[in-house]
C-alpha cells in the first residue's frame, strides 16, 4: 500500500499556475543531468541548454544491449522508481542496466520551472514525442547504446512507451506500456479538460494555489480509483487524503510544469502522422509488446490500448481491480512477475 500511495501522490499532481525560475538547480542525490545542447520540439520551438535528468541501476553488459529505459509518469520523478526496482522488483537490476528518465517538465529535466522565462513558451505545446526524442538522444548520444532491450512505463510513462514503439521501431526489442494509451479517449480528454478549466479559471480569478490544488486533488480522488473503492473508504478518509496530497503537492511541484505535461497528454496520438489511423501506426511496430491495462481504469481508458494490442499481436494482461488506475500498486504482486518474465525472454 505504501507503493500505491506513492504512485497516487505522483499521479495526482495535475496543476497549472505560477512558478519561480530556478537557474539550473543541482540534481537530487543519485541523479545525473545530461546536457543535450539544443532540443528542437515538434511545435518548432527550441529548448536551449536542454537537459535530461536520469538515474541508472545495474551494469551494462559487454555488448551494451541489456539496457531498460523507464520514462516517468505524469509529474513523476525518477526517485519514485527506486523502491520498485531490484532483484525482486519490476525490473531485475542484477540482470538489466536500468535507466529511469525524468520526462520533460517534471522539474528535474528541462522544465518551465528551471528554464529562463523567455523559454517558457517552448513548453506550452510540449508533446509526448518531444519527451521520447530527448530520451532517444540520451540513449544514443550520451550513453552510447546501440539499442535498448526494453522500454517500460506506467501511466504517462506508458504513453511514452507507445510512442517509442511507433517512433523508433528498430531501436527497442521489447516494450511494456502499463495503464497507458496510444491516444486518449474522449472520456480521458474530457477529464483532463475539466481539470485544466478548473485551474485556468483559478488563475484568471487569482484563486490561491492551495485552493486550486484542493479542487484538482478532489477530481483525482474520484478518477484514480473506482467508485467502489472510494465508497469503501468513506467521505472522511477521502477528505483526509485530498488534504494531505494538496499540502504535499503545493510544496513540491511547480504548477507551470503540470500545465506542460498534462498538455502533452492531451495532444498525444501515436497515429497523428498516419491520418489518425491507429492500425497504420501499429504497423510500424517491430518490438514485441506486453500491454497491461484495466477496464476499471477511470483515468486512462483501456479501449485504445486493447485495440493497439490486437493490431500488433501483443501479449496482454487485463487486470480487474477496484484500485482502477492505481492497480499498479494494489496489484503489484500479480503484475510484477508477468513483467519480469516478459523482459527475461
Amino acid at each position: 500500500m505504501r507503493r500505491c500511495a506513492r504512485l497516487f501522490t505522483a499521479l495526482a499532481a495535475l496543476q497549472l499556475g505560477k512558478s519561480a525560475y530556478a537557474q539550473t538547480p543541482p540534481p537530487p542525490p543519485g541523479a545525473i543531468v545530461a546536457a543535450l545542447g539544443t532540443c528542437r520540439l515538434a511545435s518548432g520551438a527550441t529548448i536551449e541548454n536542454c537537459r535530461i535528468a536520469y538515474r541508472s541501476f545495474g551494469r551494462l553488459n559487454a555488448t551494451r544491449t541489456n539496457a531498460v529505459l523507464i520514462p516517468t509518469w505524469l509529474l513523476g520523478r525518477s526517485e519514485d522508481w527506486i523502491g520498485m526496482l531490484g532483484p525482486n522488483g519490476w525490473v531485475d537490476t542484477t540482470r538489466f542496466f536500468t535507466i529511469v528518465v525524468d520526462a520533460f517538465a517534471n522539474g528535474r529535466s528541462s522544465s518551465p520551472s528551471n528554464s529562463p522565462p523567455d523559454e517558457g513558451a517552448a513548453f506550452r505545446n510540449l508533446t509526448i514525442g518531444d519527451m521520447v526524442d530527448a530520451q532517444h538522444r540520451l540513449a544514443v548520444e550520451i550513453l552510447k547504446l546501440p539499442r535498448l532491450h526494453a522500454v517500460l512505463g506506467i501511466s504517462m510513462g506508458g504513453m511514452q512507451a507507445f510512442e517509442w514503439a511507433v517512433r523508433y521501431p528498430n531501436f527497442v526489442e521489447a516494450i511494456v506500456p502499463i495503464v497507458g494509451t496510444p491516444q486518449p479517449g474522449a472520456f480521458d480528454r474530457t477529464f483532463t479538460s475539466t481539470l485544466m478549466s478548473l485551474i485556468e479559471n483559478g488563475r484568471m480569478h487569482d484563486v490561491p494555489d492551495d485552493s486550486v490544488w484542493s479542487q484538482v486533488s478532489l477530481m483525482w480522488e474520484m478518477h484514480l480509483r473506482t467508485p467502489r473503492a472510494v465508497n469503501k473508504d468513506g467521505v472522511t478518509a477521502a477528505a483526509a487524503d485530498v488534504a494531505q496530497r494538496t499540502k504535499k503537492l503545493s510544496a513540491t511541484w511547480s504548477l507551470d510544469d503540470y500545465a506542460s505535461q498534462v498538455g502533452a497528454v492531451q495532444r498525444l496520438s501515436v497515429a497523428a502522422k498516419f491520418g489518425g489511423d491507429l492500425a497504420r501506426a501499429a504497423a510500424q511496430v517491430r518490438s514485441r509488446m506486453l500491454i497491461i491495462y484495466s477496464w476499471d481504469d477511470h483515468s486512462v481508458s483501456a479501449e485504445s490500448a486493447a485495440a493497439f494490442a490486437k493490431f500488433v499481436h501483443a501479449d496482454t494482461l487485463a487486470v480487474a481491480s477496484t484500485c482502477g488506475h492505481l492497480m499498479t500498486g494494489c496489484e503489484a504482486a500479480r503484475i510484477t512477475p508477468v513483467v519480469r518474465a516478459f523482459l527475461a525472454r
